[in-house]
C-alpha cells in the first residue's frame, strides 16, 4: 500500500478534546445483578459521566430502567428475536443470541459517537457476553471488566485491551461492604480511562513487527532503519497473546507493512507450545494485501514454560533451559517440514507484496553454530548442539514444494546469514521499506 494512500488512525481512538461528559455503557444480567448495575451508574455520574444499563439477561425480567437504558427486549430484538424465544432455547445458543444483540447495539453506539467506554460485569454469564462485547469494539477503547473468577476472565478476555477488576465477593444482587469497594474502584478506573489525553506521537505510517529475545537484534537493527526512514515502529512479543494482538491490528487498517522476523508461533500451534496464537497467525496481512515480509524466526524451537510443565511426550527430547519459566525443545527434521509446508500453505493465500526471506546460517541466537548445547531433561548434556542445518533445511525444501511459484506478488530469497547478522536485517527492512513505497518487485535482491 503506497503511503500517499495509507490512512493513519492512532489506536487511542475517538479522544475528544473538550470536557463534555463521556458515555460509559455498563453491561450486565439485571436480572440477578440490578443492584449492581445501579450502584455502578452512581459511581460513574460521580465523576460527572453518564452511564447507560444494558441488560442482557436470558430470561424475562422488570428491572428498574432509566430513559437511554437498553433492556433485555431490545437486546434480543437487534438479534433478531425475542426475549420470550431466547428464554426457550438451551443456555449457550441463549448466551450466543443475547451477546449477538448487545454487539449489535454497542457498535451502532460506537458508530454514532455516543460510547466512549463500555464497563462489564457478573457472574460467568454476564461476563461472558460483557467480554464478547467488549472484544468487538476497537482496540484504544476504554474497557473495564469486573469478575467474580479472574482465572475464567484472563482465558476469555485473552489479548484484548480490557482491565480486569475483581469483585472479590460473589454478586449476588446485594451490595456489601467488600465488594462496594471493588465496584466503586472500577468505576473509578473507567472514569479516569474515557478522560484520558494521551500526547500522541507525530502521525506516521505504521510498522509492525514481531520479535523473541531471540531475534531481538535481528529487529533493533530493522528498526533503526525504518525509523530514520520516517516509520512508526511497533513489535509485539511472539508468545501468542502479542501474534494475536498484531494480527488485530492489521486487520484494523492502520497498518502500512509488516515485518513478521518472529513466526515461532506457528510451530507452538502445531505441536502444542505455550506462545500459540491460534490457528490464524500469519494471516492477516496476507488477507488485507498489506505488504510484509516473512522470516522463519524462532521456528527451531517448541516452547514450554517451566521444565515441569513440558508434556511427558517430549521429556525424551533434547532442551535448552533458557530461564526457569522458559524450556526450548529442540524441532525435529520432520516438525521443521512439517512447519514448512503450512508456512507455504499461508504465502500462498498472500494477495499483497509477499517476501519470504530465509537465513540459512540459523533462526534464533540459539540456532547458532557452534553456540548452544542441549541438555536431556534431567539436566545433564546431551553433547550435541542446538544448532541443526539439516532440521533447518528440511524446512526450506517443504516450504518451496508446496510454495506457488506462479504468484507474481510473491518472492523468496535465501541468503547464507544468520537471522541476527545486521546484514539480513538491512535486508529485510530495505524490502519493505520498497514495498510500502511501491518499489518493489519480484527478482530484485537487496544482497
Amino acid at each position: 500500500m503506497p503511503i500517499a494512500h495509507f490512512k493513519k488512525i492512532y489506536i487511542c481512538l475517538r479522544i475528544k478534546e473538550d470536557a463534555m461528559p463521556k458515555t460509559i455503557l455498563i453491561v450486565g444480567t439485571l436480572n440477578t445483578k440490578e443492584e449492581e448495575g445501579h450502584f455502578l451508574r452512581r459511581q460513574i455520574q460521580k465523576f460527572g459521566h453518564s452511564a447507560v444499563l444494558m441488560d442482557v439477561s436470558m430470561r424475562r425480567c422488570s428491572p428498574h430502567l432509566e430513559s437511554g437504558d437498553i433492556s433485555n427486549v431490545d437486546v434480543a430484538r437487534a438479534a433478531g428475536t425475542t426475549i420470550e424465544a431466547v428464554e426457550s432455547l438451551e443456555r449457550k445458543p441463549a448466551l450466543e443470541k443475547m451477546a449477538e444483540g448487545a454487539i449489535k447495539i454497542a457498535k451502532r453506539l460506537y458508530e454514532e459517537g455516543r460510547l466512549d467506554g463500555v464497563l462489564g460485569y457478573g457472574g460467568s454469564t454476564g461476563e461472558s457476553i460483557a467480554v464478547m462485547v467488549q472484544k468487538s469494539l476497537p482496540l484504544g477503547l476504554p474497557k473495564v471488566l469486573i469478575t467474580t473468577s479472574l482465572e475464567l476472565a484472563s482465558g476469555s478476555v485473552e489479548h484484548k485491551d480490557i482491565a480486569i477488576f475483581p469483585s472479590i465477593t460473589d454478586m449476588t444482587g446485594r451490595i456489601n461492604k467488600i465488594n462496594a469497594v471493588a465496584l466503586a474502584q472500577a468505576a473509578a478506573a473507567i472514569s479516569g480511562m474515557v478522560e484520558a489525553r494521551p500526547e500522541l506521537p507525530p502521525e506516521k505510517p505504521i510498522v509492525v513487527a514481531s520479535q523473541y529475545g531471540n531475534t531481538t537484534p535481528h529487529i533493533e537493527r530493522a528498526k533503526q532503519i525504518l525509523e530514520e526512514r520516517g516509520y512508526e515502529f511497533i513489535s509485539f512479543h511472539a508468545v501468542g497473546t502479542g501474534g494475536k494482538t498484531l494480527e488485530e491490528l492489521v486487520r484494523s487498517g492502520l497498518v502500512a507493512g509488516v515485518l513478521d522476523v518472529t513466526t515461532h508461533e506457528l510451530i507452538d500451534w502445531l505441536f502444542g507450545g505455550f506462545s500459540n496464537a491460534g490457528p490464524h497467525r500469519m494471516e492477516a496481512a496476507g488477507e488485507m494485501g498489506v505488504p510484509q515480509v516473512l522470516v522463519p524466526g524462532c521456528l527451531d524451537m517448541i516452547q514450554f514454560w517451566a521444565k515441569e510443565t513440558v508434556p511427558e511426550k517430549f521429556r525424551g527430547r533434547e532442551f535448552y533451559f533458557h530461564n526457569p519459566n522458559s524450556t526450548l525443545v529442540r524441532a525435529t527434521k520432520e516438525e521443521s517440514a512439517e512447519v514448512g509446508k503450512l508456512f507455504a500453505q499461508k504465502v500462498n493465500k498472500a494477495r499483497g507484496p509477499t517476501l519470504v526471506a530465509i537465513p540459512l546460517k540459523g533462526w534464533s541466537i540459539c540456532d547458532t553454530e557452534g553456540g548452544l548445547k542441549m541438555y536431556h531433561y534431567d539436566g545433564t548434556p546431551t553433547g550435541r548442539y542446538w544448532y541443526n542445518r539439516e532440521a533447518d533445511d528440511a524446512f526450506v525444501k517443504a516450504f518451496e514444494q508446496h510454495l506457488d511459484w506462479t504468484k507474481e506478488n510473491v518472492d523468496v530469497i535465501k541468503a547464507e546469514l544468520h537471522i541476527n547478522d545486521p546484514k539480513f536485517a538491512e535486508l529485510t527492512a530495505n524490502a519493505l521499506d520498497d514495498m510500502i513505497k511501491g518499489k518493489w518487485k519480484k527478482g530484485k535482491r537487496y544482497l
